[in-house]
């Protein structure tokens, strides 16, 4: 019998840490971080490591259990669903680095191992010149989630004499964290600036995005890694409607307003909203979980459907918009008590709407499944 991946170790290991995650909600929106002992938590629970490849050392599941996970850290708190979730995509591109070199730079005690956590960017904002051995790095990386925490860095740098792209993984002390962010949501991520200057990196350490991945596994085979990768985005958004959804009707049976005296669940208005919202994001949960494993049984077998892994890119896009507009529809319901900050409701909100804003979000993706269904030719890569 199949295991449903809802129910994976990893999955109820997240669950489990709820309680303490929402527990610090308030504390890790005032700070703008996350607190050393939940990320140790985190870390003791193996969530940092679930998309290293196996033979360094991680987890490497199935793309539908890092969904469950991100979904069911989100339901507890968006800021930190959203750090683990860019460690999980990032941690995909270490499938491009030999085997023996990656379990090398993570193996040990320290700084990696079973508590490595990666932080990064596939975006290209460093700069690199040719060095005996290695390449010297300069730039300025923005946007880099849990940068405070991390034990390594992604960077995405342009060689400057022959306008190539590489990628490297370099520790998080090679460069320096300036604290710049200051945002409507997704507040606690700590989503700061990482600076570079004359940074060096074993040429070992880096590849071509174009490069054959080295790690074996089907998540590495999909013909766009964005596919594979985002459908934590998915997850993240309706892990975060959901609690929002969950906060909201069990306050609603009590929670009245100064214009009626009657509490929110006895009225058709709200309740018309609640089930609206609750409808979004049990029917885009269901798109994700199906649409994500009939693509990944391609994958399985080596040979990736393109209508298929376009379908999935639709579910995780319209996931992450249904998501938002959920909660955006139970917020104007809700009245003056939505705009409270004992619920977490007007922080959610707030948290969907930067979600939204992120690769996965964009209109680009509905495109992009659009062109698989329609047997037209694939948008130009990001690369060059």
């Amino acid at each position: 019998m199949l295991t449903d991946p809802a129910d994976h170790e990893l999955v109820q290991r997240a669950r489990a840490l709820g309680p303490q995650i929402a527990a610090c909600a308030a504390e890790i929106e005032a700070a703008g971080r996350i607190p050393d002992e939940l990320i140790e938590a985190l870390t003791d629970a193996g969530l940092f490591r679930l998309n290293i490849p196996a033979k360094a050392g991680g987890e490497e599941v199935e793309p539908l259990v890092v969904f469950h996970v991100i979904e069911a850290l989100a339901a507890a708190d968006a800021s930190v669903a959203w750090v683990v979730m860019i460690a999980a995509e990032v941690s995909l591109l270490t499938g491009w680095l030999p085997g023996a070199v990656l379990s090398q730079m993570i193996g040990g005690d320290e700084p990696g191992g079973p508590r490595c956590r990666i932080s990064g960017s596939s975006r290209v904002l460093a700069r690199g010149r040719c060095a005996e051995s290695g390449w010297r790095l300069s730039g300025r990386l923005n946007f880099l989630s849990g940068i405070e925490h991390a034990k390594f860095v992604l960077t995405t740098f342009r060689d400057a004499e022959d306008d190539s792209v590489r990628m490297a993984l370099l520790p998080q002390r090679a460069g320096t964290v300036e604290r710049t962010w200051d945002t409507m949501g997704l507040r606690g991520t700590g989503s700061h600036d990482w600076l570079l200057e004359d940074a060096f990196v074993q040429a070992a350490h880096t590849w071509r995005p174009g490069d054959e991945p080295l790690a074996l596994g089907p998540a590495w085979r999909a013909p766009d890694r964005s596919v594979v990768a985002w459908i934590a985005n998915a997850g993240h958004a309706l892990g975060v409607a959901q609690g929002a959804i969950d906060e909201v009707s069990a306050a609603s049976v009590e929670v009245a307003s100064s214009l009626d005296a009657r509490p929110l669940a006895e009225r058709e208005a709200f309740r018309l909203a609640l089930a609206r919202s609750q409808a979004r994001v049990w029917s885009a949960r269901a798109f994700v979980r199906a649409a994500a494993a009939e693509a990944w049984e391609t994958l399985l077998a080596g040979a990736p459907e393109r209508v298929l892994l376009g379908r999935w890119r639709l579910a995780n896009v319209y996931a992450v918009h249904e998501a938002a507009d959920a909660v955006e529809e139970l917020f104007r319901a809700a009245g003056t008590n939505a705009i409270h900050r004992r619920w977490t409701l007007e922080r959610r909100f707030r948290d969907l709407q930067v979600a939204r804003q992120h690769g996965a979000g964009l209109a680009m993706n509905f495109d992009g499944a659009a062109r698989a269904l329609l047997g037209l030719e694939a948008a130009p890569a990001l690369y060059r």
